[in-house]
């Protein structure tokens, strides 16, 4: 408290004074300290007390250097406190991003986990048509077995029945040649009998009895030989009767063998075209079938989707697959793409090739055919409006679409349905 009296620059010491005025008191302080021995002491706390301030000084001065570091440092922080906090904002906006991103891997994760469920169904499905298609193969490979050896048989009863027709026309020639003797004989008969007549008018004058005798005889002889040429006539009649009746026989025979000829180069141009012959020397033959997942009826393949497109992008599907959206020409046809459609998937619709897009009520096929008046299977209710209706509630463009309904009779399972909505469908093309 003394000091503090005596010497104010303690209390608000400044840099640039501090040194001169501190010097200045010191030369008083010694001075009065010779005269006043009670300053000697103050002289020594003031000492202290300017080295301690020194001491002060240096540090402030140096805790005002780190003070500055410090606020630098601060802002410093400050800077990335805020690129933290962006950093942060951006993180939290990638982890939403991540999040929506992860939800939709996981409805893809369920979607393909129920493609793969169906996919297991289709696959099962294919080998046990593999398993029914090799049974075919082999009933095909037996059938071959049996047309080749039907076909060496036909060839030996063609042979056999070309050579009983020349044997026919032999005869046939050997009974004109009797018949042309029988007839020479007849004529020589008749010019026996007209001279053995000039001969008995000749005889009449000379002796009646041996005239009447004589053509009794001639006449008993005329008439051998009018019984021996009517049983030669009945003979040659019959004869000709029985060669007539077996040349039509063999006609008849002949025509049935060019039938079934023909009936078996059918069967085997059908056999070429679909089992043709890939090695000439042992005749072995490979038979075509469908692609994968096709199915075979008649000449040609169908394709039964599990999935669900939209008319136009069925249509392109099948396109896409060499083929295009079904055309149904037959009744056969109908039963067999309404069953298989039910053994694939219970209660489904499927589209089909056909549209009047173009012109309301005409209906075309996908190839520009009209759907013809014959082979038509529309769907009637009884009490109500009978398809195609052309229903405009679910989509106002109109239903121009046609689709089959399996959950419907299958001879009247034809429907009209807006072109947009996902059905399942059905193609077609050739083997």
């Amino acid at each position: 408290m003394v000091g503090h009296q005596w010497f104010p620059w303690i209390n608000n010491p400044t840099p640039g004074t501090v040194l001169m005025t501190s010097t200045k008191q010191e030369q008083e302080l010694y001075n009065e300290s010779d005269s006043k021995p009670e300053w000697r002491s103050l002289l020594s706390d003031y000492q202290n007390i300017s080295d301690s301030y020194f001491t002060l000084s240096k540090a402030n001065y140096e805790l005002t250097g780190d003070n500055q570091i410090l606020q630098e440092h601060s802002a410093w922080l400050n800077e990335q406190t805020k690129l933290l906090n962006r950093t942060s904002a951006e993180l939290m906006s990638m982890n939403l991003a991540l999040s929506l991103e992860n939800n939709q891997l996981m409805e893809q994760i369920v979607n393909l986990t129920s493609t793969n469920v169906k996919l297991t169904q289709e696959h099962d499905q294919l080998v046990q048509y593999t398993s029914e298609e090799e049974d075919k193969k082999l009933n095909m490979s037996q059938t071959i077995k049996y047309l080749v050896s039907s076909n060496t048989q036909l060839q030996d009863e063609k042979h056999r029945l070309s050579e009983t027709s020349i044997l026919l026309r032999e005869e046939l020639f050997q009974v004109e040649e009797n018949n042309q003797d029988l007839l020479e004989i007849n004529d020589k008969f008749q010019r026996e009998i007209h001279n053995l007549s000039e001969k008995m008018g000749a005889f009449l004058g000379d002796d009646c009895e041996k005239a009447t005798t004589h053509n009794m005889q001639l006449q008993e002889t005329i008439t051998e030989l009018q019984e021996e040429n009517q049983n030669l006539n009945v003979t040659l009649a019959a004869e000709r009767q029985e060669a007539a009746e077996r040349q039509t026989n063999r006609r008849t025979e002949m025509d049935q063998m060019m039938a079934d000829m023909h009936s078996l180069n059918e069967v085997y141009h059908t056999l070429d075209l679909y089992c043709p012959v890939v090695n000439q020397k042992t005749k072995e033959r490979i038979c075509k079938k469908c692609p994968d997942s096709w199915r075979l009826f008649q000449t040609k393949c169908y394709y039964f989707s599990s999935h669900l497109l939209s008319w136009s992008s069925s249509k392109a599907w099948c396109q896409t697959h060499d083929g295009d959206l079904l055309i149904i020409n037959s009744e056969p046809e109908q039963m067999f793409i309404f069953d298989t459609s039910l053994a694939v998937e219970q209660d489904s619709r499927l589209w089909i090739g056909m549209t009047d897009a173009e012109r309301e009520g005409e209906w075309h096929w996908v190839d520009g055919s009209t759907v013809t008046s014959d082979v038509q299977y529309w769907l009637s209710r009884p009490g109500m409006e009978s398809e195609p209706d052309d229903w405009k509630l679910d989509d106002p463009l109109g239903e121009d679409c046609g689709h089959i309904d399996t959950t419907e009779n299958a001879l009247k399972s034809w429907m009209d349905g807006s072109c947009k909505i996902p059905y399942r469908w059905i193609c077609e093309k050739n083997v």
